[in-house]
């Protein structure tokens, strides 16, 4: 079930569009600002988002941009009574997908919807599966090399893109430390017990709070959390 976050500070604009969405079968949460959103989304990735324009506390244009720079693939949509703001337009130039008048039908608002989730399921369906790893607030992208969690970008080492794919495998499912070795010594590697707590120390600190995410087990291994 692909998720939305909606955001908009007026309580009977929340039910109303939420009552709507899930009608349609998506899932949704709701936000009552831009920083409310924002946080919501850190929590746990939607896979689209709407935001009101003019909101209290953060706008939608600022919650864009905080939005894209934890996430540079989700699709982004404005949604306002006001379509021709500057603010608007300044937005779209920030990453932004769409807009939608509130003025408009029903109708056109879902269609929106549905051509960017369609958009995005075209991106991902381009690139191999196992290209990319979404822990929580973190991304790790094997192609890239790279950890992004809040903005941050760090980079991948082997040793720990390779731990990391193990885990990824059978997600959910305690590997041992021979079984760990196993998939390191592919590349060389020469280590002990400590050097893999070593690896995974250093990875749990660029994952930021989603390291938790890596659990191990005293004396069975370590997994990802599911």
């Amino acid at each position: 079930m692909e998720e939305i976050l909606f955001a908009d500070d007026e309580v009977g604009a929340r039910r109303r569009f939420r009552a709507l969405l899930e009608g349609e079968g998506y899932a949704v949460r709701t936000a009552r600002d831009g920083e409310d959103a924002v946080a919501k989304f850190a929590e746990r990735r939607a896979d689209l988002v709407l935001l009101d324009v003019m909101m209290p506390r953060m706008n939608g244009v600022a919650a864009c941009v905080e939005i894209r720079r934890a996430d540079p693939l989700v699709p982004i949509l404005f949604f306002t009574a006001m379509p021709s703001e500057a603010g608007l337009v300044r937005g779209l130039g920030l990453g932004a997908d769409d807009y939608i008048d509130k003025a408009r039908s029903t109708d056109e608002l879902l269609a929106r919807i549905r051509s960017a989730l369609r958009r995005r399921a075209a991106v991902d369906a381009s690139r191999p599966a196992a290209d990319v790893l979404r822990l929580g607030a973190a991304t790790v992208d094997f192609a890239k090399m790279e950890v992004r969690c809040d903005g941050a970008g760090s980079e991948l080492t082997k040793s720990e893109a390779h731990f990391l794919r193990l885990l990824a495998s059978e997600r959910g499912r305690y590997f041992s430390f021979d079984e760990i070795f196993s998939a390191l010594r592919g590349e060389g590697y020469v280590g002990d017990d400590n050097a893999v707590r070593c690896i995974v120390k250093r990875l749990k600190a660029k994952l930021g709070r989603s390291g938790g995410m890596v659990a191990n087990a005293r004396g069975i291994g370590y997994k990802l959390v599911r």
